[in-house]
């Protein structure tokens, strides 16, 4: 039976720490740090399926709209917060559907994002102007 020394019983806790820390990061890096993204999903207000490639733009002080995103194929974005600038309108859009603008604190809010689809007038009746209001 071998018998180690004191300074090869040491190399071998830290080199074991630094395997275990190594480990705890690699299990930590997959559930990603929620501070820095901000991730929600597109869903079709009729059917509440999930709307993919929808483009996410943000407004910025020009006037000008800068894509910062879109949806994958399950609706979902994942989108990095130092993308987002300061205060301008964040603008969903997809051919197909309505496009849906909101400030940027209730984009910074929304975690699910309804389109209406701009062909799908099957559920109002003819005396209503949307949304269920009746016209007088």
């Amino acid at each position: 039976m071998r018998d180690t020394s004191v300074s090869e019983k040491f190399t071998i806790r830290k080199s074991s720490r630094r395997v275990a820390f190594g480990l705890f990061v690699l299990a930590i890096l997959p559930i990603g740090c929620t501070e820095f993204t901000h991730f929600g999903q597109v869903s079709d207000r009729q059917g509440t399926w999930p709307v993919n490639d929808v483009r996410i733009s943000q407004q910025q002080g020009d006037g000008q709209w800068r894509p910062i995103g879109t949806t994958d194929g399950k609706g979902k974005w994942n989108i990095q917060k130092a993308a987002i600038g300061a205060g301008g309108r964040v603008k969903f859009e997809k051919p197909g559907y309505q496009t849906v603008v909101l400030s940027e604190s209730e984009f910074l809010q929304q975690s699910n994002v309804l389109m209406e689809s701009s062909d799908d007038t099957s559920y109002r009746s003819g005396n209503e102007t949307g949304w269920g209001e009746k016209q007088e």
